[in-house]
């Protein structure tokens, strides 16, 4: 092995490779294996996207983009920054607030990306057991007593678990000051109003706190990355200086605006994905299958894979496999146009309702 060989090994120790949810050969519309928006782009981001496309050989230009974007979450525009996807923020956060000195806090299983940036920055990983699919927060505050930076996802990925918002403010009050707490949420687009967080309230009340969303699953757009931070101006204005000058790209913010404007697609695509959750949790319920209410686009159920693998094949439709997520013996399923999950719901009849699975209420410690 050459010294070049054998620095890239010590340097990629541990870190995991990302696998990407497959779809099988045929329609995408049958992939249901990467939590992707099934009803896809507004018309007006097609739109936008298309005549965007004819000035690629242009800067992008995200100031107006910036501001209506804090306008509508509610807070100051320095007190929110634009990524190229949530992948960036999270390397950014790395960057500045990880070092080798440093303990670095997640739930287990956690995302791929919070554990990768966390290991490249050679902090020290403390891996906090979630319990029935829900962060242990208790546990997690005690480590994040001497931890500079604390990954805390919610709605959960791959549980589909939130965390409500008094739940998050007591765990908060526990976090000294001087940890940084990334609260992750993708799928809050999702969520019930219950769970719905005052982002401003949060981040006057605990400076500490920086808030992680992304236009990748309920806005449709996940193909040209675009993502966003909210925090205190001290927080937010450290990541814009660490950040690449014009990382989001011309087309992202042409999307992005796009989706600003199409409230309407946006509450179909959420309910559409709300009915078809409610729908596929009814039923596992009626067959007896284990799974995690879940508060996203997807639900967590214990099935093995292996055991559906032939039917899902024959009907050409992909799931994510446990395997992949840190859970082996469970599935992780994305809702989907309506009847591709009419057919999936039949394949579980064909293949569970003449066998009692009966782990329901039994998840023990995930």
């Amino acid at each position: 092995m050459s010294g070049l060989s054998e620095k890239l090994a010590a340097r990629l120790a541990g870190v995991p490779a990302y696998v990407p949810g497959s779809a099988l050969p045929g329609a995408l519309s049958r992939k249901l294996s990467s939590n992707e928006a099934a009803l896809g782009p507004s018309p007006q981001i097609v739109a936008a996207l298309q005549a965007a496309a004819g000035a690629v050989n242009r800067y992008p230009e995200e100031a107006e983009l910036h501001d209506r974007l804090a306008h509508r979450v509610g807070v100051a525009p320095e007190q929110l920054l634009l990524t190229n996807g949530s992948d960036e923020l999270c390397s950014l956060v790395s960057a500045l607030f990880l070092g080798p000195e440093d303990k670095s806090v997640l739930g287990d299983p956690s995302y791929a990306i919070d554990v990768k940036v966390s290991l490249f920055a050679g902090s020290q990983l403390v891996r906090v057991p979630l319990i029935s699919g829900a962060h242990d927060l208790p546990g997690m505050a005690a480590a994040a007593v001497d931890a500079a930076v604390v990954w805390l996802p919610t709605p959960h990925n791959p549980t589909g678990v939130s965390i409500r918002p008094a739940e998050l403010r007591e765990f908060l009050a526990t976090v000294p000051s001087s940890c940084l707490v990334v609260v992750d949420e993708a799928y809050a687009g999702y969520a019930d109003a219950e769970y719905v967080i005052d982002v401003a309230g949060l981040i006057s009340e605990f400076p500490n706190v920086l808030i992680q969303r992304t236009f990748s699953k309920d806005w449709a757009i996940a193909g040209v990355r675009l993502g966003y931070g909210i925090g205190s101006s001290e927080v937010i204005d450290a990541l814009r200086r660490a950040r690449a000058p014009f990382s989001v790209s011309g087309l992202a913010v042409a999307a992005g605006m796009a989706a600003l404007d199409s409230t309407a697609w946006h509450r179909m695509t959420v309910d559409r994905a709300r009915e078809g959750r409610e729908l596929l949790q009814a039923e596992l319920d009626r067959l007896g299958i284990d799974y995690l209410p879940s508060q996203a686009n997807f639900v967590f159920a214990r099935i093995s894979h292996p055991q559906i693998a032939s039917r899902l094949i024959s009907a050409g439709i992909s799931v994510r496999p446990g395997e992949n997520l840190g859970m082996p013996g469970w599935v992780r399923i994305t809702i989907g146009w309506a009847p591709i999950m009419a057919e999936l719901r039949s394949l579980l009849r064909a293949e569970f309702s003449t066998s009692a699975v009966g782990t329901k209420g039994n998840q023990g410690e995930l």
